[in-house]
C-alpha cells in the first residue's frame, strides 16, 4: 500500500470540482490551526499566541469563504449545467 500526499490526493481524485474545493479548505483549516494546537500543547502555561491565533482566525476566514464557494459550486454542478 503506497501512502500519497492528501493534497495530490485530492487533485487526481475523481470527485467533483465542489468537492475538491471543499476539500482544500478543509487543508487550510487544518494548516492554519496546527502551530496554535502545538503551541498549546507544547508552549508554556502562561503563554500568548497573538499571532498564532490571527494565523488561524485569518485560516479559518479562507477555509469558510472556500467551503461556501465549493457548495455552490455543488449545487451549480448539480441542479444547473446537470
Amino acid at each position: 500500500m503506497k501512502i500519497r500526499n492528501p493534497i495530490t490526493a485530492i487533485w487526481a481524485s475523481e470527485a467533483s470540482r465542489g468537492l475538491k474545493v471543499i476539500a482544500y479548505s478543509l487543508v487550510v483549516v487544518f494548516a492554519t490551526s496546527l502551530p496554535l494546537i502545538v503551541y498549546v500543547i507544547f508552549g508554556p502555561s502562561d503563554g500568548n499566541p497573538v499571532g498564532l491565533g490571527l494565523l488561524f482566525a485569518g485560516g479559518a476566514m479562507v477555509a469558510h469563504v472556500g467551503f461556501f464557494v465549493g457548495l455552490l459550486m455543488l449545487i451549480w454542478d448539480h441542479y444547473i449545467r446537470k
